[in-house]
C-alpha cells in the first residue's frame, strides 16, 4: 500500500506542477511535452517554475534542429555549402528570436497577458524550439527534394512554406499559454509571430546566401537588401538561366 501512495503522489506532484518528470530527464521530457502535451510547459511558463534552464533547453534544441534542417536544405548545393547553411539557419533563429524578445514583452502586456521578463525569455525560446522540432521532422523530405532536383524556386518555394507551417504551430502554443486568462484571445501574440516571421524572413536575407557560396567570398554579401526584392531576383536569375539552357 505503500508503494501504490508514494506512485500516486508522485503522479500528481508531476501533474499539478508539470516540471518534476522534466527534472529526472530534462533533455528528452522537454522535447516530449512540447510535442505531446505544450500545455504543461505553458503551465510551467504560467507558474514561473524554473524558466532559466527550461529557456536554455528549449532554445539549445530549437537551434540544434535549425542547423540540422539548413544542412539538409544546402545539400542541394554542396557539403561545403550545406556546413555553413547550418551555422547560418541557428544564427538566425537566435537573432530573430533575440531580436523579437522586446515586442514579444510589451505585445504579452498589451494582449492582456502580463507577464515577467524571465516568461519572456523562455516564451520567446520555446518558437525556435517548437518550430526546429517540427522542421527536424520535414528534414528527410528537404534532403530528398535538395538532391534531387535543379530547380532554385521550387525549393525556396517548398521550404518557405514548410517554414511557415511549423511557425504556425506556435499560435496553437500561444493559445494554450492564454488560456486560462479571463476573456484572454492570444491576438496580441498571433501579431507578434507576424513581426517574427518578417524578422526572419529578413534574417534569411541578411545571412544569404543560404543555397550557394557568397560571391564576395565571406560569409554573407556586404549589400544591403530587403527579403521580397532578395527573392525576387533570385527567381528573375534563375528564369533567365533555364531559358538560355534551353
Amino acid at each position: 500500500m505503500s508503494e501504490e501512495s508514494e506512485d500516486r503522489v508522485a503522479s500528481r506532484v508531476s501533474r499539478g506542477r508539470g516540471g518534476t518528470e522534466a527534472e529526472l530527464d530534462p533533455e528528452t521530457h522537454v522535447l516530449a511535452r512540447m510535442l505531446k502535451a505544450p500545455g504543461t510547459l505553458t503551465q510551467r511558463i504560467r507558474s514561473d517554475d524554473g524558466l532559466l534552464p527550461l529557456a536554455i533547453q528549449l532554445l539549445t534544441w530549437g537551434l540544434i534542429f535549425h542547423a540540422v534542417y539548413g544542412f539538409a536544405l544546402a545539400l542541394f548545393h554542396s557539403f561545403e555549402v550545406a556546413s555553413m547553411t547550418a551555422v547560418k539557419a541557428a544564427c538566425i533563429a537566435l537573432c530573430s528570436a533575440g531580436l523579437c524578445l522586446p515586442s514579444l514583452y510589451v505585445f504579452s502586456c498589451v494582449a492582456g497577458l502580463p507577464i515577467t521578463v524571465k516568461q519572456a525569455v523562455a516564451l520567446a525560446a520555446s518558437v525556435p524550439a517548437m518550430t526546429g522540432l517540427l522542421l527536424l521532422g520535414l528534414t528527410p523530405v528537404s534532403w530528398l527534394f535538395s538532391v534531387s532536383t535543379n530547380s532554385l524556386p521550387f525549393v525556396v518555394v517548398s521550404n518557405l512554406l514548410a517554414w511557415g507551417l511549423a511557425v504556425s504551430f506556435s499560435c496553437r502554443f500561444f493559445a494554450l499559454l492564454n488560456r486560462g486568462e479571463e476573456g484572454g484571445k492570444p491576438v496580441g501574440l498571433n501579431w507578434w509571430l507576424v513581426i517574427y516571421i518578417i524578422v526572419s524572413l529578413q534574417m534569411t536575407t541578411t545571412m544569404r546566401p543560404l543555397l550557394g557560396m557568397p560571391d564576395s567570398g565571406g560569409l554573407r554579401p556586404r549589400e544591403k537588401k530587403f527579403f521580397l526584392a532578395h527573392f525576387q531576383e533570385s527567381f528573375r536569375k534563375q528564369n533567365s538561366g533555364w531559358r538560355r539552357g534551353r
